[in-house]
Formats: structure tokens, sequence, C-alpha cells
């Protein structure tokens, strides 16, 4: 073998192959593999809820063995389409910066010839690379805080805290009962009841500066994905809501997905109380952990607020990967970035 053709071997593009496969066969492959709910069969009902269409599931083998999965669902911005695999791919063996970039080199190929009108992909990537660029809307994160439930009741919970965080939940659960709060699973509610939730969300949003997504989206997200993988947890006070989370479970994993919080709650630390609550209730069911979702980091600086509180409720973050726009059309893709920093300029001089 020539030496072109080794420094080929090595970096896998001979014996690797990208190509689609059904629901079936992608879950397949997964197999008994974590994987993040955004990429199981189950999370197509809620993109379509949302008018996402689901572009298509791909497979990507090495000398003939799965290595990963990743599926892939129909956006626009600014009028032009994209696609978006959220938490995406799934990785199956081991994870190398060569594989990231021979995947994102097929799957692009594949998009182009497939639909030369998606102008990128977003998707994740632990390596940074020349063809993997900064998300040109939203924010992502690569480090959350994971609260550890593989010690199984409160006491040893809590005992594998940081010491502040420790005594933080116990005040907290005392402060919230001295209150008069209760705190309860409530998935199944009806609309009516979840509207009373969502004007929670939205007094949270006045408050922290932030857009909340239509009511639709979250009562979308409950009925599609259902009760075995979208839970409420509620906590009142005299009947009335003061904190909420929206709970999605995927194998022996849960996510603390949306939440929310009156300003009164802050008085008896309704937040906290609930999180912890929401860990206790995980951990009895037999769920190995709860990701409370983002927290800051060199790349994102933005989540370094929401990171001081879930910062205490494990001794160490953990390192997950980050989204990146990878362009499919480039120079379309160029014109996109910046159309929208004029845009972000022009609105910043009208202070809008």
């Amino acid at each position: 073998m020539s030496s072109a053709s080794t420094a080929a071997a090595s970096a896998g593009e001979p014996t690797a192959v990208l190509r689609p496969v059904n629901a079936r066969d992608a879950r397949i492959a997964v197999g008994c593999t974590p994987c993040p709910l955004e990429q199981l069969e189950v999370w197509q009902a809620f993109e379509a809820s949302q008018g996402h269409e689901l572009f298509g599931r791909f497979l990507y083998e090495c000398e003939g063995k799965p290595t990963a999965v990743i599926s892939l669902y129909r956006y626009t911005i600014g009028g032009r389409p994209f696609l978006w695999a959220k938490h995406g791919p799934v990785w199956l063996k081991e994870q190398t910066p060569e594989r990231e970039a021979d995947l994102r080199r097929r799957l692009v190929a594949a998009v182009r010839a497939r639909d030369p009108r998606a102008v990128f992909i977003r998707m994740h990537a632990r390596f940074r690379a020349g063809d993997t660029h900064e998300l040109i809307s939203t924010i992502t994160y690569d480090r959350t805080y994971v609260i550890d439930l593989r010690p199984g009741t409160p006491e040893a919970i809590s005992a594998a805290m940081p010491k502040d965080g420790r005594r933080g939940v116990r005040r907290a659960e005392r402060t919230a009962r001295e209150a008069g709060c209760t705190i309860a699973e409530e998935t199944g509610l009806d609309r009516a009841a979840f509207e009373e939730l969502y004007a929670v969300l939205e007094e949270t949003a006045r408050r922290d500066g932030f857009r909340p997504h239509p009511s639709q989206v979250y009562w979308d997200m409950l009925t599609t994905l259902g009760p075995e993988h979208a839970r409420v947890f509620v906590l009142r006070q005299d009947g009335v809501a003061h904190c909420w989370d929206i709970v999605t479970v995927s194998g022996a994993m849960a996510t603390a997905y949306y939440g929310a919080s009156s300003n009164a709650s802050r008085g008896f630390r309704g937040a906290e109380a609930l999180d912890w609550a929401v860990a206790c209730a995980m951990a009895a069911e037999g769920r190995t952990g709860l990701d409370l979702m983002g927290a800051e980091s060199t790349r994102v600086p933005e989540l370094y607020s929401v990171g001081r509180y879930k910062r205490r409720f494990a001794q160490h973050p953990t390192e997950v990967d980050g989204a990146w726009d990878v362009p499919v059309r480039p120079v379309l893709y160029r014109a996109l970035v910046q159309a929208r920093r004029a845009r972000h300029a022009l609105r910043h001089r009208l202070g809008v």
C-alpha cells in the first residue's frame, strides 16, 4: 500500500460509509447506547408539530461497524433552509477528530446531492475544525451540570454534592415546607391548567429578559412526547403555581428541559426546592442523572449566571458536544452571516 493510501486508510476514508437508514435500523444500530431524546424516533412527532419535517436518518460505519447515527430536521432562517440535528450525531464507537471531520464531509456531500437548497447543517461536535462555525443564531453549550442520582437516596445524593449545595437543598426544602408549599407531579394536566403554568413562564421571562416560546410549543412537547418521555412537576403555595419544570426522560437519564419561577417564589427558595424534589423523584425511579441543561464555558460566557446556580448540585461540570454550523453552500452561508450582523448592528443603533 502506498503512503498516500495508508494515510487515507488511517483517516477512515476507504473503509467508511454514510448511508440513509429508516427508524428501525437506526434504533438497532444505537442498541443500548445512551441516546439524547432529540435523536430518538419519538422526537419526530414533536418536530412535525412545529412544522419541521424529518430530512433523514443516517448511519455512519467504519470498517463495517456502526460508528455514529444522526437524524436531521428541516428548518429555515431568513427564508433559507437548513438542517438541524439536535444533540446529534450519537457516537457508538470512538469519537475522533478524523471521524468527526469525515462524517461531516460525507454528510455535506449527501445533503448537497439531495437538497442543494440547504445552506448549512447545524450539528454537534467535540472538536472544533475549519468547517465548523459559531452558530448564526441562538446559543449552544458545551458544559452542563448533571446531578448524580446513582447514590439512590436523598441523603446519599446530597452527600455527593458540594457543601454549599448540600446545605442549600436542605434549606430550600425546609423553607418551602414552612411556607406551606407542596410539590407534586402534574403530568397529564389539561390545557387550561397548563395556561396557569405558562403565566408563570411569562413572569419569568419579563424578570430575566428573554422571550418564551408560544404556549402551544410547550403543550405540543408534552402531548407529542407523552408521559413516558415528558413530565411536569409543579410547586404550589396555597394552590397557586409558583414554579414548574418540564422534565424529559430518555433511558436512564432525565433532563430539566424547561422551567419557570415566580418572583414571589424567591422568598421561599421555590426553584431550588422544586429542582431538588425532581432529582429525588427521578432517583426513586432508578434514573442515574438529572441534566440541568447548560452552563457557562469559555465558548459560552453568556450562561455564567445560570451556571452559578447549577454548579451547586454537582462537584464537577460535565463536558458535552457543542453545536456548530457546517456550511453546505459556503458563499450563501457567509451572506446570511453578514446580513444578520448588519440587522443586529442596525437594531443596536436604533435601541430596539
